[in-house]
């Protein structure tokens, strides 16, 4: 309740004072959520893969896209949805380019919380090469809000044979934009 009070007197001293009037823009650091999860097929195969193209522009909203001035991504990781009594080995790419790779094959409940870069965890890797890839996107993208990254994973489950149903590993690069609004 101070806080309030104290933001509303400053305002008000701001506003008698002839600071209402704000001629530069500030800018807002917007979410860039970068995600595709792929559904693992059910039965005896236990071999993986998918992949799929996204529209940076379509993952954040229109009003921004005109007005960015940087971006940057800040983790990479790998999550785990449904429930498998097994191992997974798994490979996600950027462009075609290796992204992240699991180490060896992991228990699948590991990965029921996401491994990340942020986190370093020690059940994946990650490649320079595809790190260096997001950048390049990234930076793109503040000039052309029609770049597009294709995401992919592939891998192996080992353990539970056949694969139930409802399985699907996600591939998630967690990014912003600085975009300036006036």
């Amino acid at each position: 309740m101070k806080t309030k009070v104290f933001l509303v007197f400053l305002l008000g001293i701001l506003a008698t004072t002839g600071s209402t009037c704000i001629n530069e823009g500030f800018l807002v650091a917007v979410n860039l959520p970068i995600e595709q999860c792929f559904t693992i097929n059910a039965g005896p195969n236990l071999g993986f893969s998918g992949s799929i193209v996204i529209k940076l522009a379509d993952e954040i909203d229109a009003s921004y896209l005109d007005d960015i001035k940087s971006a940057r991504f800040y983790d990479i990781r790998i999550r785990t949805t449904g429930t498998y009594n097994g191992t997974v080995n798994v490979e996600g790419k950027i462009d075609g380019v290796s992204l992240v790779k699991t180490t060896a094959a992991w228990p699948w409940s590991d990965f029921a919380t996401p491994q990340s870069l942020l986190g370093s965890s020690t059940k994946l890797t990650f490649d320079s090469l595809g790190v260096k890839q997001i950048v390049t996107k990234l930076n793109q993208f503040k000039t052309d809000p029609n770049t597009t990254m294709t995401l992919s994973t592939n891998g192996t489950l080992a353990g539970q044979s056949p694969v139930p149903g409802g399985l699907g590993i996600c591939l998630e690069i967690l990014a912003q934009v600085d975009a300036e609004v006036e």
